[in-house]
């Protein structure tokens, strides 16, 4: 019952800090990029069941951050303030975290974010990649593995979905095999610019989204959404409306990581 009481705690922490501090992938800068509109939201446009899908997952992230997460909200924000002031840095932090993915994730290689030997990421990667992945991953033996696939294999059709949905469980169930002792993290989609969210692919973010968190229900891991990073941040987009540069990284989402998920070295 403590160790609940102290996970609410973390979770009523990490809320407060998400909304109120949160502040370039294809060498974008941020000063030059077109203002959207003041003030709107990434899923201003989203289907109508956006919100009851957010509400969903934010649930479900909060259950499995109680039974996975292990550090303290005031070990979350030790580990904020040393890499705000330089005594940790993100290599540090996420020295035994290993992250596979798309091109979304090759920015933390290209743009020498994390140290290398605990990447595994491809441009225009899908569920291949994981599967060619999996031994280096088993080999490297870290604690934490996070995965970002989907964005280049999203489909308005939901027979794509659902064979997307059974391929990504079987290489995840292969990983906790060979892994068992490992936390498994699953991203979803990362939220579009506003420019481009209505292209009919896109439409179906959060189809997918809710999809890979029921996913990561049966298979007793974690998922992570990551659209409150997006909000107020939408600077950090490069010009195609999908990639995000440099600053985005290490600025916004591993520090999000580390609020919401307890990676704190």
């Amino acid at each position: 019952m403590k160790k609940i009481v102290v996970y609410g705690i973390v979770f009523l922490s990490i809320a407060a800090v998400m909304f109120s501090n949160l502040s370039a992938f294809f060498t974008a800068d941020p000063s030059d990029k077109t203002d959207t509109g003041e003030g709107k939201s990434i899923f201003d446009k989203f289907n109508s069941d956006a919100k009851e899908i957010e509400d969903e997952i934010r649930e479900a992230e909060r259950k499995r951050l109680e039974e996975f997460g292990g550090s303290t909200s005031a070990q979350i924000e030790e580990t904020l303030v040393k890499l705000e002031t330089g005594e940790l840095t993100l290599r540090q932090i996420f020295a035994n975290t290993f992250f596979a993915g798309d091109s979304l994730m090759n920015g933390l290689e290209i743009y020498g974010i994390l140290n290398t030997d605990k990447l595994s990421t491809q441009v225009s990667a899908s569920l291949s990649h994981l599967e060619e992945s999996i031994p280096a991953i088993v080999r490297a033996n870290p604690q934490n593995i996070i995965l970002h696939y989907g964005i280049n294999m999203i489909s308005a059709q939901q027979s794509q979905l659902d064979r997307f949905i059974e391929d990504y469980s079987d290489l995840v169930c292969e990983i906790k095999e060979k892994l068992p002792k490992a936390r498994i993290i699953v991203s979803g989609l990362f939220p579009v610019d506003t420019t481009i969210e209505t292209r009919e692919q896109f439409k179906k973010t959060g189809d997918y989204n809710k999809a890979l968190n029921a996913m990561c229900e049966a298979q007793d891991i974690e998922f992570l959404d990551s659209t409150d990073a997006f909000k107020g941040n939408e600077d950090y987009y490069a010009y195609d409306g999908i990639h995000v540069s440099s600053g985005f990284y290490s600025n916004v989402w591993l520090p999000y990581i580390i609020e919401n998920k307890g990676i704190i070295g």
